[in-house]
C-alpha cells in the first residue's frame, strides 16, 4: 500500500509538469487566434475604407473626336496619366469617328441627353446659347490665348492650334528636278511633271467625308476670302451667293484636280488612314493634311524624307490655315454638380500644366496655346511645318464649319463636292444644289 500511495504521489508530482508543457502552447494559440482576429477587424475596416473612397471618386465623362491616330493616342494617354495623379477622379471618355462631321454626333448624343461633362466642340456658340454649357473658370481661361465668349461669358478654352497643308515626297521632287511652288500655276505644274512620269500626283481619301474640308476650305481661303472675309455672314444676309464667280472659280479649282487626272483613280473609296501608306509605298506624291500624318508615314517607311508647303494662290500669296477650332468646353449639366465641376476645372487645370500639354502637342503634332515650346525632336518635317506657319503672308482662321455656317449645312455642302468633284453633275448644277441646301439650312429646313 506504501508503494501505491507513493506511485500517486509522484503522479500528482508529474501531472504539474505535463500542465506546464500544455499551457504554453495553449496561450499560443490563443494568442494567434486573437491575432487573427484583429487582423480581420483591420481588414474589414480597410476595405470598408476603400469601399467608402470608391464611392467618393468624381466620374467624369470626356467626349471628344477621332481627329486622327496621333490625337487619339495623345488624349487616352493623357487620361490615364491624369487618373494615376488623381484616383479620386475618374474619367470616363468616348471618342467619336464616324463618316460624318463632328456636330452630326453631337447632335444625336444631346438628343439622347450624353453630351457628357467635358465635350470637344469647334464653335461652342450654338451649344452655349442653347443653354447647354457652363461658364469654364477665370482661372482655367487664364491659361490659354484663345478661349471663345458668348455674351462676355467663357464657354470654351482652346485645347491646341493646328494647320493644314501639303506634305510632299523629297525623293519624288528632286528626282524630277521639282522644288516647292511659288504660285497656284506652278503646283499645277509640278501636278503634270509627277503624272508625266507615271506618278499620281494627288492622295484624296474621299470615303472619309471629312477628309474633303482639307481641299475645300483651301480653295475657300484663296478663291473666296482672300476677297472678302466676311464672305458667310454675307451669304446669310443674302449679299453673296454660291451661285457667285468666286464661288464658281473654288469649284472649279477642285473639279480640275480630278478631271486632269492629278487625283488617285480610287479616291472616292479610299480612307484617310490609307493615304499614309500610299505615300509611304510611293503611290502618290503629295497629300493636303495636317503635319500629324508625317509621322505615321515615317513610321511605315522611315527612309522617307519628307517636305512641307502651303500652296500659294494664282497671285503667289501663302495662307496658312490656322486652325482654332478645337475647344474643350463644360456641359451646364456638369457645372451645375458642384464636385463634378470642380473635377472638371482641376483636369484641364492639369492638362494645360507645362510638361502635361508639352507632351500631348508633341505627341499630336499640334502647336501649344499657353506659351511654352513644344519640342518636336528629329521630326524636321514638324519643324519645316511650324517655320512655314509663321513665316506665311496670311493666316485665316475661317472656314466653312464655323459660328457663321448655318447648321447642317457642311456635311451636305461635302457630299455635293464629292459628286461635282466625280463629275455626277456640273460645277454650276452643284453649286445651286449647295445654295439650296444653304438656304433650307437658314430655315431650319435641313439638307
Amino acid at each position: 500500500m506504501g508503494e501505491i500511495r507513493k506511485n500517486k504521489k509522484k503522479n500528482k508530482e508529474k501531472f504539474p509538469e505535463k500542465m506546464a508543457g500544455i499551457l504554453p502552447a495553449f496561450y499560443i494559440i490563443l494568442i494567434g487566434l486573437c491575432a487573427a482576429l484583429i487582423y480581420d477587424i483591420c481588414v474589414n475596416r480597410v476595405n470598408a475604407t476603400d469601399a467608402e473612397e470608391k464611392t467618393e471618386q468624381v466620374e467624369l465623362e470626356l467626349v471628344y473626336a477621332y481627329q486622327n491616330p496621333q490625337w487619339n493616342s495623345a488624349i487616352e494617354n493623357m487620361i490615364q496619366e491624369f487618373e494615376e495623379a488623381y484616383p479620386d477622379i475618374v474619367i470616363n471618355y468616348d471618342v467619336n469617328y464616324e463618316d460624318n462631321v463632328y456636330e452630326d454626333i453631337l447632335t444625336r448624343r444631346i438628343t439622347r441627353n450624353e453630351l457628357g461633362d467635358i465635350v470637344q466642340l469647334k464653335t461652342p456658340e450654338a451649344y452655349a446659347e442653347g443653354g447647354l454649357l457652363g461658364e469654364i473658370s477665370e482661372d482655367v481661361a487664364g491659361l490659354v490665348s484663345s478661349v471663345y465668349t458668348y455674351e462676355d461669358k467663357i464657354y470654351g478654352v482652346g485645347a491646341v492650334e493646328s494647320t493644314w497643308g501639303v506634305l510632299y515626297n523629297k525623293t519624288l521632287f528632286e528626282k524630277y528636278g521639282l522644288e516647292e511652288p511659288q504660285t497656284y500655276e506652278e503646283f499645277l505644274e509640278i501636278c503634270q511633271t509627277l503624272s508625266d512620269n507615271g506618278i499620281t500626283p494627288i492622295g484624296i481619301g474621299g470615303s472619309d467625308l471629312w477628309h474633303m474640308e482639307f481641299w475645300v476650305n483651301h480653295f475657300f481661303h484663296t478663291d473666296i476670302l482672300t476677297a472678302d472675309t466676311d464672305w458667310l455672314k454675307k451669304c446669310s444676309a443674302g449679299e453673296v451667293s454660291w451661285t457667285d464667280e468666286e464661288a464658281v472659280t473654288m469649284m472649279t479649282h477642285l473639279y480640275e484636280l480630278c478631271a486632269n487626272g492629278y487625283v488617285n483613280a480610287s479616291w472616292l473609296t479610299t480612307t484617310d488612314t490609307s493615304l499614309s501608306y500610299m505615300m509611304s509605298e510611293g503611290d502618290v506624291a503629295l497629300l493636303y493634311t495636317g503635319p500629324w500624318t508625317a509621322s505615321a508615314i515615317e513610321k511605315l517607311n522611315d527612309e522617307m524624307e519628307l517636305g512641307w508647303f502651303y500652296i500659294p494662290d494664282e497671285s503667289g500669296t501663302v495662307y496658312a490655315t490656322d486652325n482654332l477650332d478645337t475647344f474643350w468646353s463644360v456641359t451646364a449639366e456638369c457645372a451645375a454638380d458642384e464636385e463634378k465641376y470642380e473635377a472638371a476645372m482641376t483636369f484641364l487645370t492639369w492638362f494645360y500644366s507645362d510638361e502635361v500639354y508639352a507632351e500631348l502637342c508633341e505627341t499630336s503634332c499640334t502647336f501649344p496655346l499657353t506659351g511654352i515650346e513644344a519640342d518636336y525632336g528629329e521630326a524636321a518635317v514638324l519643324q519645316d511645318a511650324w517655320e512655314a506657319f509663321c513665316d506665311a503672308d496670311e493666316r485665316v482662321s475661317v472656314y466653312i464649319g464655323n459660328e457663321d455656317t448655318p447648321e447642317d449645312f457642311e456635311k451636305s455642302m461635302l457630299e455635293q463636292v464629292r459628286k461635282i468633284m466625280n463629275g455626277d453633275y456640273s460645277v454650276e448644277e452643284g453649286l445651286q444644289l449647295i445654295q439650296n441646301s444653304w438656304e433650307q439650312s437658314e430655315t431650319g429646313g435641313g439638307s
